[in-house]
C-alpha cells in the first residue's frame, strides 16, 4: 500500500545514494572540501584586509599629507635670521629647528650613556 505512493524517480535517486563508500574516498572528499573553504575564506579575508587598508588610506591620506607638511614646515624654520646670501646658504643645513632636534637628542642619549655606562647605540 506505501509503495503506491512512491515517486519512482525519488526511489531511484534513494537507490543510487544508498551505496557505502569507502572510508578514504570520504576522507579524501572531506578533506578536498576543507581545504577550499580554507582558500575561500584565506581570499575572503585577504581581499577584505585590502579594501579597509585602500579605504583607509583614501579617508586619511590627505591629513596625514597635510599635517606631515605642517610639521616640516615648522621644524625648517631658521633659527637665526641670515638672509638670502651664501651665508645663509652655508648654514641652512644646521640652521633650523630639526638639526637642534637631532643635536639635542644626540647630546642627550650621550650624557645617558656616560652616565649609566650602556652601550645603546654605537
Amino acid at each position: 500500500m506505501m509503495s503506491e505512493f512512491r515517486d519512482p524517480a525519488l526511489e531511484t535517486l534513494f537507490s543510487e545514494a544508498n551505496q557505502e563508500l569507502e572510508g578514504e574516498t570520504i576522507t579524501a572528499q572531506v578533506m578536498n572540501r576543507t581545504r577550499n573553504r580554507l582558500v575561500t575564506l584565506a581570499a575572503g579575508g585577504a581581499l577584505v584586509t585590502l579594501v579597509v587598508l585602500l579605504l583607509g588610506w583614501y579617508v586619511f591620506a590627505l591629513p596625514l599629507l597635510e599635517f606631515a607638511v605642517l610639521i616640516s614646515q615648522f621644524l625648517t624654520n631658521p633659527l637665526i635670521n641670515l638672509g638670502e646670501g651664501w651665508v645663509g646658504l652655508v648654514f641652512l643645513p644646521i640652521n633650523n629647528l630639526a638639526s637642534l632636534s637631532v643635536l639635542l637628542a644626540k647630546v642627550s642619549l650621550t650624557a645617558w650613556k656616560r652616565l649609566t655606562g650602556a652601550s645603546l647605540l654605537r
